[in-house]
């Protein structure tokens, strides 16, 4: 299997040779001189070392060179070249070829190579951000921890049966922010790293959303959500996890920017070719400058309260479906998604 896998390059240099040399016996036939044509032969090598690298703009090389000589050269059919012009022309032909192909494959490696080194500068530059973050994010809930556990630790009788429950209750809520932080640690790593795959079934959207809206009710606390489905609104192929931790983001954030009592509104506008998902607040907005940056890992506001990865990771999750996730011009925040009807790449 691995060798047929490695021909494959190869076949497809022949196949597109074959094509090209077809081409120029059209042309022949029309304009009546095979030299029209000849600079045809170099496309499938060019073609070849961009895509596949140098065996195989090789192999197209002196496949074209062949197929010139055996279709084009006096005495046709024939390998036999008969005149030493003839020689010389396909002689330069190969060479031309062979240096075109060969520069076409050092483009090729440098284009990735240029990408490897973006790849790993925002490498480097996330595991920056992330110690730096993290620090920080670590820290604050540890010490939290720590500081209850001590309390509790102390001799019986100088903490009352309310102040252990106090105490208990900051522990809880402080692991479940480190289990969040790790959890969506690891959902970045995994965006970053491309090895999202998204398990896509036909969903029921308005299901998803209320779903999403039902297990929030604590984090949401007195704001009142308004859900707004369209009747007839297809089933949405996607992965129910993936695009519910997504909304679950967008939902957390807008709770994190408005106080009790505000209302947050989630609209589905179906389309021909995708569902749109909004979810917009009542909040103080985002400023123009900071509309594209807040979608950066370990980006906050100024009075943020979060880990600022959340909206990083939705978009993550959306793009992951080829969808897109962004700020629209609306009053508050509103943000809005899309998700493909079609389960082909868009």
């Amino acid at each position: 299997m691995r060798a047929l896998t490695r021909s494959i390059p190869y076949a497809v240099a022949l196949i597109g040779t074959a094509v090209t040399l077809a081409i120029a016996g059209a042309i022949e036939s029309i304009v009546g001189d095979p030299r029209s044509a000849v600079l045809l032969s170099i496309v499938p090598v060019v073609l070849s070392a961009t895509r596949s690298g140098r065996g195989p703009a090789i192999v197209a090389a002196i496949a074209s060179v062949a197929g010139h000589n055996l279709l084009f050269i006096d005495p046709r059919g024939s390998l036999t070249i008969a005149r030493p012009e003839d020689a010389l022309s396909l002689v330069l032909l190969l060479f031309t070829a062979l240096i075109t192909g060969q520069l076409a494959d050092s483009a090729r490696r440098g284009a990735r190579r240029a990408q490897d080194a973006e790849v790993a500068r925002r490498s480097d530059e996330l595991k920056t951000v992330l110690l730096r973050a993290v620090g920080h994010d670590l820290r604050t809930p540890l010490a939290s921890i720590k500081a209850s556990v001590s309390g509790l630790r102390q001799a019986d009788g100088q903490y009352s049966a309310e102040d252990r429950a106090e105490l208990l209750a900051t522990v809880e809520e402080e692991a479940d922010r480190l289990d969040r932080l790790v959890g969506n640690l690891l959902d970045l790593s995994r965006i970053e790293a491309g090895a999202l795959r998204p398990a896509k079934e036909a969903e029921d959207i308005a299901e998803l959303i209320n779903g999403t809206v039902s297990r929030l009710s604590q984090t949401l606390g007195e704001r009142s959500v308004t859900v707004t489905v369209p009747e007839g609104c297809p089933p949405v192929p996607c992965d129910y996890v993936q695009i519910a931790q997504a909304l679950k983001n967008l939902l957390e954030n807008a709770a994190l920017h408005t106080p009790d009592g505000t209302p947050i509104a989630v609209r589905v506008i179906a389309g021909s070719v995708n569902v749109r998902i909004e979810v917009a607040d009542s909040g103080p907005g985002v400023a123009p400058e900071s509309r594209e940056r807040i979608f950066h890992a370990f980006e906050r506001g100024p009075s943020s309260r979060g880990t600022g990865l959340g909206l990083a990771i939705a978009r993550g999750l959306v793009e992951a479906h080829g969808g897109r996730l962004w700020l629209t011009e609306a009053t508050g925040a509103c943000f809005a998604f899309t998700l493909p009807l079609s389960t082909t790449p868009q």
